[in-house]
């Protein structure tokens, strides 16, 4: 986000002066529950600037549970934090989301049946409250997918899929929450201001043949980013995804658009972002002979489309994989595709050197023999699985010519694939690896200037006759033209684990500890 949060950093100063300077660790008891979501970086500028946490402590008395709502710094220093009282075993969160100005909570209320958001200042006084009934079987079941997808220890995040019950913070304006109609025939988009009072809203067309649902990605500049995902009917396995750019101020749809706008195109959509230097629309994807079939015949290379904010396409260009991108790319990385690897993008940034970095991880489907033999006894498994591999780095001069490639190997890990799922093509698939926290990458940090990035993943580390090692790999490269890499053992006995972008030159580790009740929280300084 491009978004300047001056006054944050600023009051964020004020209210960590009294704590201790360098504290880089802390120990928390009596939690018992954590999950991904529940940890939120706040950030000024492009910069982490602290923390919000929200877990679950010890009963409060036999009918209401504690939940603890903490705020640190960038250094790990408690702000400030407050003890929040919910009935015993009924709220269970689903979002932790910060914008820049306020902390919302989003929960499911078992109790009543009901969604529940409350929003809170910098210094976590309460700003709103809303409650949402009248749940429809669409909103109850992807409130059941989001919470599921968590489990009772959240050990990974994500949604369904086709959709969850997303809310998505936008920097200066507030926050979106997303619903459905019917059997997920439709999309319902309301943004709320900070203290929860309603915007605007917008829907996707009831009297569309056609089902729809919407995943918000990216807030940049004055727009909303997402992806709409357009089927003929509930199990059709064809899916045709549109970019959306939406007018954070208004709500008004200012680009709607298939990534195939010729009936000679084959494409499949992994990333659509904004450049706010040159003001332009971009999707990145992979392109196929028209014939093709994605996971059956590989991929002809990499494109990249640019539109005006008008809508009007500006330029295409593909990059062919035995032409414009050979001779740039390491014998490994050739060989990867050989084997039938296609690559998800991640992020797209732009330095302040005007150069474009794309940031992508391969993944692939193959046999699942166990969902084979489980079909065949009458099961509904899945017969395919996915493979994560390797990342990769592509880099652009500011007039969009491929200039390297630079190819980071890891163990391959492996990925659930829903029944069906892997027929419905490429760029869908890596979506709902990206969306149920399948991919190994966790994030990329930048610096205000736009002059220093950091590509964080995990390599699960796979050594024969050895036990596996989580290793935190770093990729960091920028204006100096040099790329480099730093390894980090992150192994641990945790229930759960987790990683969080940090103040620069840090990742934040956090490590859960069921059986003791017991959360860590410790900054882990890069090597690089």
């Amino acid at each position: 986000m491009f978004v300047k949060r001056t006054l944050l950093a600023a009051s964020l100063a004020a209210l960590a002066a009294p704590a201790a300077l360098h504290a880089q660790t802390q120990t928390l008891d009596g939690i018992s529950r954590v999950s991904r979501t529940a940890i939120e970086p706040v950030y000024a500028g492009n910069e982490v600037k602290g923390y919000v946490t929200y877990t679950k402590g010890d009963k409060a008395d036999k009918k209401n549970d504690n939940f603890l709502l903490d705020f640190y710094d960038q250094d790990l220093n408690k702000v400030t934090n407050i003890t929040l009282q919910k009935p015993a075993g009924k709220y269970f969160l689903l979002r932790n989301a910060f914008n820049g100005t306020a902390f919302a909570m989003y929960y499911y209320n078992a109790k009543d049946k009901t969604l529940e958001l409350e929003t809170y200042d910098t210094s976590l006084k309460k700003l709103g409250f809303k409650a949402i009934g009248e749940l429809n079987r669409a909103d109850m079941a992807a409130t059941m997918q989001s919470f599921g997808a968590q489990g009772n220890d959240g050990d990974s995040g994500g949604g369904g899929m086709f959709g969850s019950m997303g809310l998505f913070p936008v920097p200066n304006y507030g926050f979106v929450r997303n619903s459905y109609e019917g059997t997920m025939k439709g999309y319902n988009l309301q943004m709320y201001d900070d203290k929860l009072t309603p915007r605007w809203r917008i829907a996707a067309d009831p009297k569309a043949k056609f089902y729809e649902t919407i995943n918000l990605t990216q807030a940049v500049d004055k727009y909303i980013l997402g992806t709409a995902l357009r089927r003929d009917g509930v199990m059709s396995k064809k899916i045709n995804p549109y970019m959306v750019a939406i007018e954070a101020a208004t709500g008004k749809k200012v680009f709607e658009m298939p990534v195939e706008t010729s009936t000679t195109e084959q494409l499949s959509l992994s990333s659509f972002t904004f450049d706010p230097v040159k003001r332009e629309f971009i999707a990145v994807g992979e392109f196929y002979k028209l014939n093709d079939k994605p996971f059956v015949n590989k991929s002809q290379g990499f494109f990249i489309k640019r539109f005006s904010e008008a809508g009007k396409q500006v330029a295409v260009t593909n990059y062919g994989w035995h032409n414009q991108v050979a001779a740039a790319m390491p014998a490994e990385a050739r060989q990867s595709l050989e084997d039938g690897f296609v690559n998800y993008t991640h992020s797209i940034v732009r330095g302040s050197n005007g150069m474009t970095y794309i940031v992508a991880e391969q993944y692939k489907v193959v046999g699942d023999g166990m969902g084979i033999a489980m079909t065949m006894l009458g099961g509904n498994a899945s017969v395919s699985k996915g493979k994560i591999a390797n990342m990769l780095v592509f880099a652009l001069d500011p007039e969009y010519k491929l200039t390297n490639v630079k190819f980071f190997p890891k163990d391959p890990s492996v990925a659930y694939v829903p029944p069906g799922a892997g027929l419905m093509g490429t760029g869908f698939l890596g979506m709902y690896f990206r969306q149920s926290g399948q991919f190994d990458y966790q994030f990329t940090q930048k610096n205000d200037a736009n002059s220093q990035f950091n590509v964080v993943y995990i390599n699960y580390d796979k050594e024969k006759g050895e036990a596996t090692k989580k290793v935190i790999g770093n990729v960091a490269f920028g204006d100096n033209g040099q790329f480099k890499v730093d390894k980090i053992d992150g192994t641990s006995n945790a229930t759960a684990s987790y990683l969080y972008p940090a103040k620069p030159g840090y990742v934040m580790l956090v490590d859960y500890l069921k059986k003791e009740k017991k959360m860590g929280m410790k900054l882990v300084k890069l090597n690089i």
